[in-house]
Protein backbone atom coordinates (compact mmCIF):
# COMPACT_ATOMS: atom_id res chain seq x y z
CA UNK A 1 0.00 0.00 0.00
CA UNK A 2 1.32 3.43 -0.93
CA UNK A 3 0.52 6.86 0.41
CA UNK A 4 -1.47 9.40 -1.54
CA UNK A 5 0.75 11.48 -3.79
CA UNK A 6 -0.11 15.13 -3.11
CA UNK A 7 1.15 16.34 -6.50
CA UNK A 8 -0.96 13.80 -8.39
CA UNK A 9 -3.93 14.77 -6.23
CA UNK A 10 -3.45 18.47 -6.98
CA UNK A 11 -3.07 17.79 -10.72
CA UNK A 12 -6.31 15.80 -10.80
CA UNK A 13 -8.16 18.49 -8.84
CA UNK A 14 -6.78 21.10 -11.25
CA UNK A 15 -7.97 19.10 -14.24
CA UNK A 16 -11.45 18.77 -12.73
CA UNK A 17 -11.57 22.50 -12.05
CA UNK A 18 -10.57 23.24 -15.65
CA UNK A 19 -13.24 20.87 -16.93
CA UNK A 20 -15.82 22.55 -14.69
CA UNK A 21 -14.73 25.98 -15.94
CA UNK A 22 -14.93 24.97 -19.61
CA UNK A 23 -18.29 23.25 -19.21
CA UNK A 24 -19.77 26.17 -17.28
CA UNK A 25 -18.79 28.57 -20.07
CA UNK A 26 -20.43 26.32 -22.69
CA UNK A 27 -23.64 25.95 -20.68
CA UNK A 28 -23.87 22.37 -21.91
CA UNK A 29 -23.71 18.97 -20.30
CA UNK A 30 -24.72 20.05 -16.82
CA UNK A 31 -24.54 16.38 -15.80
CA UNK A 32 -20.82 16.35 -16.60
CA UNK A 33 -20.33 19.57 -14.67
CA UNK A 34 -22.17 18.20 -11.64
CA UNK A 35 -20.26 14.92 -11.73
CA UNK A 36 -16.90 16.72 -12.01
CA UNK A 37 -17.81 18.91 -9.02
CA UNK A 38 -18.94 15.85 -7.05
CA UNK A 39 -15.73 13.97 -7.80
CA UNK A 40 -13.63 17.00 -6.86
CA UNK A 41 -15.44 17.44 -3.55
CA UNK A 42 -15.15 13.75 -2.72
CA UNK A 43 -11.46 13.71 -3.59
CA UNK A 44 -10.83 16.81 -1.47
CA UNK A 45 -12.71 15.31 1.49
CA UNK A 46 -10.84 12.03 1.25
CA UNK A 47 -7.50 13.83 0.94
CA UNK A 48 -8.28 15.95 4.02
CA UNK A 49 -9.19 12.78 5.94
CA UNK A 50 -5.95 11.19 4.78
CA UNK A 51 -3.94 14.19 6.01
CA UNK A 52 -5.67 14.03 9.41
CA UNK A 53 -4.94 10.31 9.69
CA UNK A 54 -1.28 10.92 8.80
CA UNK A 55 -1.06 13.57 11.50
CA UNK A 56 -2.60 11.18 14.02
CA UNK A 57 -0.26 8.41 12.90
CA UNK A 58 2.79 10.65 13.26
CA UNK A 59 1.68 11.55 16.78
CA UNK A 60 1.13 7.88 17.61
CA UNK A 61 4.56 6.89 16.28
CA UNK A 62 6.25 9.71 18.20
CA UNK A 63 4.51 8.68 21.42
CA UNK A 64 5.38 5.03 20.89
CA UNK A 65 9.05 5.82 20.20
CA UNK A 66 9.28 7.96 23.35
CA UNK A 67 7.69 5.22 25.48
CA UNK A 68 9.82 2.52 23.85
CA UNK A 69 12.97 4.48 24.64
CA UNK A 70 11.87 5.11 28.20
CA UNK A 71 11.09 1.45 28.81
CA UNK A 72 14.24 0.17 27.13
CA UNK A 73 16.75 2.62 28.57
CA UNK A 74 15.34 3.90 31.84
CA UNK A 75 13.48 0.84 33.08
CA UNK A 76 14.52 -2.43 31.47
CA UNK A 77 18.20 -1.57 31.12
CA UNK A 78 18.52 -0.61 34.76
CA UNK A 79 16.54 -3.60 36.00
CA UNK A 80 18.54 -6.06 33.91
CA UNK A 81 21.81 -4.58 35.17
CA UNK A 82 20.58 -4.83 38.77
CA UNK A 83 19.49 -8.41 38.20
CA UNK A 84 22.82 -9.30 36.60
CA UNK A 85 24.71 -7.85 39.57
CA UNK A 86 22.55 -9.68 42.08
CA UNK A 87 22.92 -12.97 40.22
CA UNK A 88 26.68 -12.62 39.92
CA UNK A 89 27.01 -11.89 43.66
CA UNK A 90 24.78 -14.82 44.59
CA UNK A 91 26.91 -17.89 43.87
CA UNK A 92 23.99 -20.22 44.55
CA UNK A 93 22.37 -19.11 41.28
CA UNK A 94 22.00 -21.86 38.75
CA UNK A 95 23.20 -21.82 35.17
CA UNK A 96 19.69 -21.78 33.60
CA UNK A 97 18.89 -18.45 35.28
CA UNK A 98 22.07 -16.91 33.88
CA UNK A 99 21.18 -18.23 30.43
CA UNK A 100 17.68 -16.72 30.63
CA UNK A 101 19.09 -13.40 31.79
CA UNK A 102 21.56 -13.40 28.93
CA UNK A 103 18.73 -14.19 26.50
CA UNK A 104 16.58 -11.35 27.92
CA UNK A 105 19.44 -8.88 27.55
CA UNK A 106 19.87 -9.95 23.92
CA UNK A 107 16.14 -9.48 23.27
CA UNK A 108 16.08 -6.07 24.93
CA UNK A 109 19.06 -4.71 23.01
CA UNK A 110 18.65 -6.59 19.76
CA UNK A 111 22.08 -8.21 19.92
Amino acid sequence: MQGINKTRHEHLIGALLQLESIRSMEHQESGCLEQAADYRERLETMHQNYECILTDLAWQIEGYEALYSQVKVQFLGKKLKELKKSILTDRATTEPILNRLHHNIQLAYGT
